[in-house]
């Protein structure tokens, strides 16, 4: 087991009994994680298939259900919005409801401070588009706050907010998210899809250049999925990409002959996408950063240093002229953009500022179009600039999954207890201070097509209930007391004031004793995995 570096208790440590949970790792003594998702695309499978299907290696629930399985199968295949939609309600109320694995607490939306003055748009996926934003009269430059320094701009390598705040002008992919989660055409004008739903023809622009003046080209587009997914790349998300057909196999070393993954370029303006089987969402994926193009030919001229301004060549309405590191970014308008009439923005600065209360005093003096705050700042500014304060799309859900495995959360009424006896309201609104935040009783977020409210999916905060559930449980575990039962609850650090408000509850409403065991990100992450794969 990975080190934990920092272990808070609400008994005295003498008396937790650590043991191993059967049929996996012997340091897999947790009941209870606490976890999030942020959606990648709008279509639910990126949450109810792709972190909680029983064979993801992003849960760790252990649990495992064929009717699920059978629902996630045909929502995959249904071409109809509404019908999948109805799919993926019915798989996920059999992971919340029915098992009650998974306890989600709230969804999650971003915030910040944009300068009323400006026309904006943020859409719910991937990073706002500043071409599609407009200045007051008499301003052509835009001052984005970044909050650190980018740890890279490799298309195939950036996993972070941040460094896509950037990439997002830069490059641009087939398809774009508008504000709605719609897509729109970008880098393509049109698509087709075959009769049998494998195989995807995109059609490209004839205008679309690179910033260097180059032709951008279908090949392009192939050698940015193929780089994205050659093991030597090591690019995190190249999972997405696994509905290409031979894309897995590729990526994990079965094959080391990129010519296997369906993807191709049919002629200079044609791509061609073969899918393993149906995927009726595939098309909110040619929004993603993952089919943005690449040019091999600078990667191999430049190395490591082709991300640098003078070296980077992308195909989106800005080009990188400055980047002093740990300082400040600029980006201008490129020239060579297809849709460069419609940029009315010549230039975007991004000075880092890492400190929040700096940068809303950089701000409130004006030398900010959009910034961050100080969580504690918050009650001033609403009080006192309102119009400043936007809540931004940002479809996922904060929860805490439970290991099916693991006694007592391997008894369902007890994991039906642990989900009634949270007051999630009392969460956002007491201890996160975010009134605005919506509880969650499912996982797939309102944004999303297939969202459930509280009271058709999950357990809301009911004591009356949890307390039948708990007594229940206690009668099927042969248990007097609910003071005997003892939870072990891992989070990494961070959440302290959600979990440790969870776990409070968790003993004031059940009565059981709850151990808390908090680790550093990149530790709780690597300990979990662990567990999955013992």
């Amino acid at each position: 087991m990975t080190e934990v570096e920092e272990v808070e208790v609400t008994v005295p440590p003498e008396v937790i009994e650590i043991t191993p949970t059967p049929g996996l790792g012997a340091g897999c003594t947790y009941n209870a994680y606490r976890m999030g998702w942020v959606m990648d695309y709008s279509d639910a499978n990126n949450i109810v298939n792709e972190v909680f299907h029983p064979d993801s290696p992003f849960q760790y629930t252990f649990w495992d259900d064929d009717t699920f399985r059978d629902l996630v199968d045909q929502a995959l295949v249904e071409t109809d919005p509404d019908a999948r939609a109805a799919l993926w309600r019915q798989a996920e109320n059999i992971l919340v409801t029915d098992y009650a694995a998974v306890i989600p607490i709230f969804h999650y939306d971003r915030t910040a401070l944009v300068n009323p003055d400006i026309e904006y748009e943020f859409p719910p996926f991937g990073q706002a588009h500043y071409m599609k934003w407009r200045l007051p009269e008499g301003r052509d430059t835009l001052r984005v706050r970044l909050g650190t320094e980018p740890p890279t701009l490799d298309i195939n390598l950036a996993t972070d907010t941040t460094s896509h705040a950037v990439l997002n002008q830069l490059m641009e992919a087939p398809y774009r998210y508008k504000g709605d989660g719609t897509i729109e055409p970008a880098g393509a004008e049109s698509y087709e899809v075959s009769e049998d739903g494998t195989v995807y023809t995109v059609h490209l622009r004839q205008d679309a250049t690179w910033s260097d003046g180059e032709p951008v080209v279908a090949q392009h587009y192939v050698d940015g999925v193929l780089r994205l997914l050659n093991p030597e790349t090591a690019a995190e998300y190249a999972y997405v990409m696994y509905y290409i057909s031979g894309a897995e196999a590729y990526n994990t070393g079965e094959t080391d002959d990129p010519s296997t993954v369906g993807i191709r370029a049919v002629d200079d303006y044609t791509l061609e996408i073969t899918l393993d089987k149906p995927q009726a969402f595939f098309d909110s994926i040619l929004a993603f950063f993952t089919f943005y193009p690449v040019r091999l030919d600078v990667i191999e001229e430049y190395g490591d240093l082709w991300t640098e301004p003078g070296n980077f060549v992308g195909n989106g309405p800005y080009v990188l002229t400055e980047w002093a590191h740990e300082d400040h970014l600029v980006i201008e308008k490129n020239p060579n953009y297809h849709d460069a009439d419609q940029v009315t923005i010549e230039r975007v600065e991004y000075p880092i500022i890492v400190e929040d209360a700096t940068a809303l005093a950089a701000y409130e003096r004006g030398e900010l179009d959009v910034s961050g705050y100080p969580s504690e700042e918050l009650p001033r500014i609403l009080e006192e600039m309102p119009e400043h304060f936007v809540r931004l799309p940002y479809p996922g859900t904060y929860y805490i999954g439970l290991n099916t495995l693991r006694a007592p959360t391997d008894n369902l009424n007890f994991r039906k207890a642990l989900a009634s006896s949270i007051d999630k309201r009392a969460i956002l609104d007491s201890v996160l201070n975010m009134p605005w935040r919506l509880d969650a009783c499912g996982v797939i977020p309102p944004e999303i097509p297939g969202y459930q409210g509280c009271g058709e999916v999950g357990y809301q905060f009911d004591l009356d209930a949890a307390q039948q559930y708990l007594q229940a449980a206690l009668d099927e575990m042969g248990i007097e007391d609910p003071g005997d039962i003892r939870l072990n609850l891992w989070f990494n650090r961070g959440n302290e004031d959600v979990i440790e408000s969870v776990a409070e509850q968790w003993e004031t409403n059940l009565g059981i004793r709850v151990y808390v065991v908090n680790m550093e990100w990149g530790a709780y992450l690597q300990t979990l995995d662990e567990c999955n794969n013992p």
